[in-house]
């Protein structure tokens, strides 16, 4: 069975990795998202392919998978960290 999202405890925040397709837009990726008080964080990473080209858009699903299977605790640490600091969430 195929994994499509993870879930973690980052900061204080329960995180959702999840695995992303638009096929409207022709892209693939890997999303962050968690609640705040007035708005969801929604973030993401994204891989664009030729929607003409069945090989491209294997290899950009495999890229996906790839970058997907990487993420652990020490990962959502580090990007919920930063994306914290940056919105300044916690002022």
């Amino acid at each position: 069975m195929e994994i499509w999202f993870k879930e973690f405890e980052s900061h204080g925040r329960q995180i959702l990795i999840k695995k992303a397709h638009n096929a409207d837009e022709s892209k693939i990726g890997m999303q962050y998202c968690w609640p705040e008080k007035l708005f969801e964080v929604d973030f993401g990473l994204w891989i664009d392919y030729d929607d003409d080209d069945e090989e491209g858009c294997n290899k950009a699903e495999e890229a996906r998978n790839k970058l997907f299977d990487t993420i652990d605790q020490e990962a959502v640490d580090t990007t919920v960290s930063n994306l914290i600091q940056k919105l300044k969430l916690d002022n």
